[in-house]
């Protein structure tokens, strides 16, 4: 859906241009008579409430998440992050601190947690 209407709104905007150009002047005046005008307002106004719709289906989707389920989704990121910094510190050669971190690690989420 919102790809359709991009795609529309890019339509109409070129159809637009092509209207109200002449040569190498622009005829303001005359966007008003046109229907890509009026089109490309559709569109973007559709785009919009599209927006508006996702952004409370987001909102509402976080608010749904239990305690596990947001906890279980911070691990994973921290968890992430944790492999990068990991990938870094062993490529360093800096294994006393990958030991150091690990171990908080562990103790945040690890077998300590449950």
């Amino acid at each position: 859906m919102p790809l359709l209407l991009m795609a529309g709104s890019s339509v109409f905007a070129s159809s637009l241009v092509v209207e109200i150009a002449s040569g190498s002047d622009i005829e303001w005046n005359l966007v008003s008579e046109k229907p890509s005008f009026y089109l490309l307002l559709i569109c973007t106004i559709l785009l919009c409430f599209y927006q508006v719709a996702l952004s409370r289906h987001d909102r509402l989707l976080i608010r749904g998440l239990t305690p596990k389920q947001y906890e279980a989704s911070l691990r994973n990121r921290v968890a992430e992050e944790s492999a990068k910094r990991a990938r870094k510190l062993i490529k360093e050669g800096n294994v006393e601190q990958l030991e150091k971190e690990t171990e908080s690690f562990k103790k945040l989420f690890g077998e300590g947690a449950q």
